[in-house]
């Protein structure tokens, strides 16, 4: 029995270090390539963490989720795993553009041919994660995946979306979105990323809150929670101003099935609190007397 349990540590410990080795391999657009062709080889899904040096949430992922002995092992059993710092690593940022990724760290999980199944982000805790994970394999195996399509296809993205992602320029005027957006119906997948992944508004808000839930069930809960979070957030001032809290509360309601309850609690309890209260802003350069 001894041996036994040697041996199981063993595994796990290899489990382990399989992992982390993979996560300190510098990706590349041939390694991204590999994976899913390694994928396919050995029949398993795709894992990929998006991250990027010095964010919190990241690196305690590294330290306390990713080491784990159940994570490192429902990891390499079914999935293949592909780490890329987003900051330093272009095909990191084409599958930001591709997803219209805003946070950090976030995870897709893929078929080996690329269609999407799940879209989470943030960090997870070892139950939360695990979770993920045979979620993502019972769904794999009904068939069920998101409305992404399976490629990056660099030309069919406008100019200002590519640049954004690539190079950094984020500061996209918005007569150039809006031009390009009203060429789009509002259910293409171009129009979704733009739309999230710039964090878009005026009046783009209504029709997004309008269809949200369809769109967490076409492009994945996590991209649709982040953007509706932030068109309340924005609402917020249109109703304090309107001191219309029994409107806006009705409104932060709508979106309560997007969430589970742990989210909703703390999303609508800070939506909500101090709701029409005045901010003080104070002058540091003011002198005191």
């Amino acid at each position: 029995m001894k041996r036994f349990f040697k041996i199981a540590s063993a595994v796990l410990l290899l489990a382990c270090h399989s992992f982390a080795l993979k996560a300190q391999t510098q990706s590349t657009e041939g390694s991204w390539i590999q994976t899913k062709k390694q994928a396919q080889t050995e029949k398993k899904l795709i894992f990929v963490d998006l991250y990027f040096t010095g964010c919190m949430p990241c690196a305690q992922m590294d330290k306390e989720v990713f080491p784990d002995p159940k994570v490192a092992a429902l990891l390499n059993a079914d999935f293949v795993t592909f780490k890329s710092d987003i900051l330093k690593e272009e095909i990191g940022k084409k599958l930001c553009m591709k997803y219209g990724v805003t946070g950090f760290p976030t995870f897709l999980l893929m078929s080996a041919e690329g269609k999407v199944i799940d879209i989470a982000g943030g960090f997870h805790s070892v139950e939360q994660f695990t979770a993920l994970l045979q979620n993502a394999k019972e769904s794999a195996k009904k068939g069920v995946f998101k409305k992404y399509s399976p490629e990056i296809q660099e030309k069919e993205y406008p100019d200002f979306y590519k640049q954004a992602y690539l190079d950094g320029k984020r500061n996209v005027p918005f007569e150039v979105i809006d031009t390009y957006l009203k060429s789009k119906e509002t259910s293409d997948e171009i129009y979704f990323v733009i739309v999230t992944g710039l964090r878009v508004g005026k009046q783009y808000d209504d029709a997004f809150l309008f269809n949200s839930k369809k769109f967490a069930k076409d492009y994945g809960r996590w991209s649709v929670t982040n953007h509706v979070f932030t068109i309340l957030q924005r609402k917020k001032k249109e109703y304090e101003k309107k001191k219309d809290l029994k409107g806006f509360t009705e409104l932060v309601n709508d979106s309560k099935e997007l969430y589970t309850p742990e989210e909703f609690t703390k999303y609508s309890a800070i939506l909500l609190k101090d709701f029409g209260v005045e901010k003080v802003v104070v002058n540091p350069s003011a002198s005191k007397k």
